[in-house]
């Protein structure tokens, strides 16, 4: 009777052992696990799902490829939890002008527990999605520039031809059945000042280099960028605003650039000086902007962005005829879910492996 006990006691040993090891390698599992969040819908992108997530089949798989570790959780932007427990949260919204589809300001806030690391969003701009702990560098906050590109530059270029081709007046007379030719313009040999030389600005003029445009334009660091002519500091802008057939705000929203464009640099501007807006609105103080547009010190405008959106129904933008209005979609392509997904793998991999990412916003500077 004793050697059973004993072999009983042997037995139980064995298996508190064996439920130890269990137990060590599940506690080892949870802890390497990288919880990954997506939330909100990304601005333009085309293929929304019925359950207000986004996520095609080949992103998942390609996100899941980058690590075993990663655990992918989808939640709609309207249904985030009240205390998420997220390492990584790949991100649309946050902003507090809100969108369908996207995280309101509340609801991005809510990911930044203490388990949060990084924050990386679907846009370039990062100016509302600025909290404490991306203040403090508890959480990294990364953007997706070049994202928009490719759509954005040939927006601008849409919006010069169809300024100087007077499409408009076309489809109107079309309308009223009057055949009328008209006096149009050409882009050969016309200037256009681009006001900022990052991705969409250096697309924005090679697409510009394909008409024999003069380009011009202003960058933090002056040095040589392909396809422009004049590369100058924002200092000398005013300098040169009167040599523009064309002036592109493609510049993003930094205490630098924040009411730029004000009285005295609409005055600069040629009478036949197209004004084009694809950056952010408030790099142009938009009393004054309303004020040359009125007057007619400058031609007209295409506006994509607006200081407050959605644009009030009240705000004098809607009746000028002089003024073609883009609800901040300038970007919209069918490509914009591929694109933030790679470089969301990008840098999802750099992070499973320890390494700097890329694409680190400084929330002090605004880039």
């Amino acid at each position: 009777m004793s050697g059973m006990r004993s072999v009983s006691r042997r037995l139980l040993r064995g298996v508190s052992r064996l439920n130890f090891i269990l137990l060590y390698y599940e506690i080892l599992a949870v802890a390497m696990t990288i919880r990954v969040a997506v939330s909100g819908i990304p601005r333009g992108f085309q293929y929304p799902r019925d359950d207000l997530n986004w996520l095609q089949e080949k992103h998942i798989e390609q996100i899941k490829t980058i690590s075993p570790e990663i655990e992918l959780v989808e939640i709609p932007a309207d249904k985030v939890p009240t205390e998420p427990d997220f390492e990584v949260v790949f991100a649309e919204g946050g902003n507090r002008t809100h969108y369908h589809g996207e995280l309101d300001w509340e609801d991005y806030q809510k990911f930044f527990t203490k388990s949060l690391k990084w924050v990386q969003l679907c846009s370039t701009g990062f100016s509302d999605n600025i909290t404490p702990a991306v203040l403090d560098g508890s959480v990294t906050l990364t953007n997706a520039p070049g994202i928009h590109t490719m759509p954005i530059a040939e927006s601008v270029v849409t919006a010069m031809l169809d300024h100087a081709k007077r499409l408009k007046q076309r489809r109107i007379d079309q309308r009223d059945r009057n055949w009328t030719q008209l006096k149009c313009d050409e882009l050969y040999h016309r200037t256009v000042l681009i006001i900022g030389l990052g991705n969409i600005g250096q697309r924005t003029a090679k697409l510009c280099k394909a008409f024999d445009m003069r380009v011009i334009g202003t960058k933090r660091r002056v040095e040589p960028v392909d396809n422009v002519d004049l590369v100058f500091p924002v200092d000398e802008l005013k300098d040169h605003l009167g040599e523009a057939d064309y002036v592109v705000v493609a510049a993003p929203l930094t205490p630098e650039t924040r009411y730029m464009l004000k009285e005295p640099e609409f005055r600069a501007m040629k009478s036949t000086c197209y004004f084009i807006n694809i950056g952010r609105g408030a790099v142009a103080n938009e009393n004054a902007l309303i004020k040359a547009l009125d007057e007619n010190w400058i031609s007209g405008a295409y506006l994509d962005a607006l200081e407050v959106e959605p644009l009030p129904v009240d705000h004098p933008f809607w009746g000028m005829e002089n003024v073609l209005l883009v609800p901040h979609d300038s970007h919209s392509s069918p490509y914009i879910g591929d694109r933030i997904v790679d470089i969301f793998c990008m840098n999802l991999e750099r992070y499973v492996q320890g390494k700097p990412l890329s694409n680190i916003c400084d929330p002090r500077k605004g880039y």
